[in-house]
């Protein structure tokens, strides 16, 4: 309670709120207290004073009501204050005339009733109005008072109970300061504690707002990351595959030359097929790094893996380059695609050469490892070099795609991003760890595999004859369906064409097919569901798939159907096919 500008302190206003509020009960109290009153003297023989006395108790009750709605909606401290103590007054000045007026009339029963109603409304005050103490003052004192001063106009027995009832108001007051004490302090505790309750609730509101505006800041920068890291990522697509083109675009066009020697010609045409091995290896060590990468896992001791790379990497590495195996014995196998473990090793040694210019050790390691997140076990593939090392601030960007410290046309900056991809794909995770001026250490940790080794089959001896048969080519791209159908007349098939998965789906039904080779990717019905429709009507009907990139291949494989990867050779294609024209068909001679 307070208006601008009172002077009471928030305390002061929180206890006359409290009493304002009080008032229609104690003025329900104070009416029902005086009818008891009247109707204990109804018969005496001051009837005229009873009746002026009621009158005067009942209207003093109404202004109380009167002052309350008044207050109730116009809150002021110091307004309120001075009503308490007017009206307070007023009630302790009708109980002290009741002593006046009563005190030795009627019978020895009603004349007890005036001592009884006085203490009794005076105990009272002490509940009703302790919060303000001008207002218990206003009203204990002219209640009691004038009581005791008629008192001790008669005998002995009579100014014994003036004096007993001056020490009645005195114990009253000294008992309402100690609860107004009490309530200041008990109202004081609830303010502090409703401001610190405030207080908290707006600075959980502040601290949900930053939360709020940090996550939308941190979700700007990761936006903000994302797009450079694509700009990153086009750009060093864009500048390697131009530098590709380049070399094919001119290849291309000086073959065009007429009388072109013969030399020049084969010269030209191998730069071609070089540049696209290097294009198609470009790729798949973007699918390495977005973990898209088809993997065909096989179970493998990996020591005896490494132990098989290491003349592949002192070739490599240069006799600079000293190499160290360090195989610890008797670990669990694991379950990697072959070739794609050994581009990461072989990425991960051309970095550690180039980081050893004047020459150095690299050392191979495996070991143990500790389980992995979700409880695996794992072992560890270390590739340690004895280096310049990798700065700090280098070092957090070292998987990034085409991020590189090398001089131009040095590397591409995807080596360990194919780690990365290989390693994250496979199940496992990989680490560097490197101090400037010392060397680098990259470890691999790869899941552990409870399956049974597998054997690699041998490479099929070549067939003086290849297999013929009647295909079924089916390719919505107009080029690659063209090249694709007349590398398989080339190779001496008989060759239909399709151009979406509901055409090839007729043709089947109209007429007989030795294999089909389906592109993955296509509008509408894919290959892999092409390949179930066209089992379901002939079970035994071999089926090729080829695609450069699929997702459905690269989560869920390929159900078991052989798969060719563009771009592919004409050599790749044909033992494609004739890997499943074998069983079917004998030999045509």
């Amino acid at each position: 309670m307070g208006r601008e500008g009172d002077s009471s302190s928030p305390l002061q206003g929180a206890l006359l709120g409290d009493l304002v509020r009080r008032q229609p009960l104690l003025a329900a109290i104070n009416v029902a207290t005086v009818l008891l009153f009247a109707a204990g003297f109804a018969n005496s023989a001051r009837a005229s004073a009873l009746a002026a006395w009621f009158s005067y108790m009942t209207l003093s009750q109404a202004a109380r009501l009167l002052g309350w709605h008044y207050l109730r909606t116009r809150p002021a401290a110091r307004e309120a204050s001075v009503w308490l103590v007017g009206i307070s007054a007023l009630a302790g000045c009708g109980w002290g005339a009741t002593g006046i007026l009563f005190e030795g009339v009627g019978s020895s029963a009603q004349q007890m009733l005036v001592p009884f109603f006085l203490a009794g409304m005076a105990a009272g005050s002490v509940v009703s109005l302790a919060a303000h103490l001008p207002a218990f003052f206003a009203f204990i004192i002219p209640a009691l008072l004038p009581y005791a001063a008629r008192l001790t106009l008669g005998g002995a027995p009579t100014q014994i109970m003036a004096l007993t009832t001056l020490a009645y108001a005195a114990g009253l007051s000294l008992v309402a300061s100690q609860v107004h004490r009490s309530l200041r302090r008990l109202i004081g505790l609830h303010l502090e504690n409703s401001r610190l309750v405030a207080e908290l609730s707006q600075a959980l509101g502040q601290l949900h707002a930053q939360m709020r505006e940090r996550e939308q800041a941190e979700e700007q920068l990761r936006h903000a990351q994302k797009m450079e890291a694509v700009g990153q990522l086009t750009g060093g697509i864009a500048h390697d595959f131009n530098n590709l083109l380049t070399v094919i675009q001119g290849s291309a066009d000086i073959l065009k030359r007429p009388g072109l020697e013969e030399a020049k010609r084969i010269r030209f045409a191998e730069a071609i097929v070089q540049t696209a091995a290097r294009a198609a290896a470009l790729t798949g060590q973007l699918l390495a790094f977005a973990r898209r990468q088809p993997l065909k896992p096989q179970v493998l001791d990996i020591n005896a893996r490494i132990l098989g790379m290491t003349e592949l990497l002192d070739r490599t590495l240069g006799e600079r380059i000293g190499i160290v195996t360090r195989l610890s014995p008797g670990l669990c196998r694991v379950k990697v695609d072959p070739a794609q473990l050994e581009a990461a090793l072989l990425n991960i040694a051309v970095n550690a050469r180039d980081a050893m210019p004047d020459g150095g050790t690299l050392t191979l390691s495996t070991g143990e490892a500790p389980p992995l997140e979700d409880g695996r076990a794992a072992i560890a593939v270390a590739v340690a070099d004895t280096g310049t090392g990798i700065d700090p601030e280098v070092l957090q960007r070292v998987f990034e795609p085409f991020f590189t410290t090398k001089s131009v046309g040095k590397g591409t900056g995807l080596g360990l991003s194919q780690v990365y991809g290989f390693a994250a794909q496979t199940g496992g995770e990989v680490k560097v760890a490197s101090t400037p001026g010392e060397g680098t250490v990259v470890t691999m940790i790869l899941p552990c595999s409870d399956a049974p080794p597998e054997e690699e089959a041998a490479p099929a001896a070549a067939s003086a004859a290849r297999r013929r048969g009647r295909i079924l080519v089916v390719d919505d791209n107009e080029d690659v369906g063209a090249l694709a159908e007349a590398l398989c007349a080339e190779l001496g098939h008989s060759v239909v064409r399709a151009r979406s998965a509901e055409e090839a789906l007729d043709l089947s039904a109209s007429g007989r097919f030795d294999a089909v080779f389906t592109d993955v990717v296509m509008p509408g019905m894919s290959g892999i569901e092409l390949a179930e429709r066209l089992r379901e009507r002939a079970p035994g009907l071999p089926v090729v798939l080829t695609t450069g990139f699929s997702d459905r291949l690269a989560e869920g494989g390929a159900g078991g159907l052989p798969v060719l990867y563009k771009p592919y050779r004409a050599d790749a294609l044909a033992e494609a096919l004739e890997a499943v024209l074998a069983p079917q068909r004998p030999e045509e001679g």
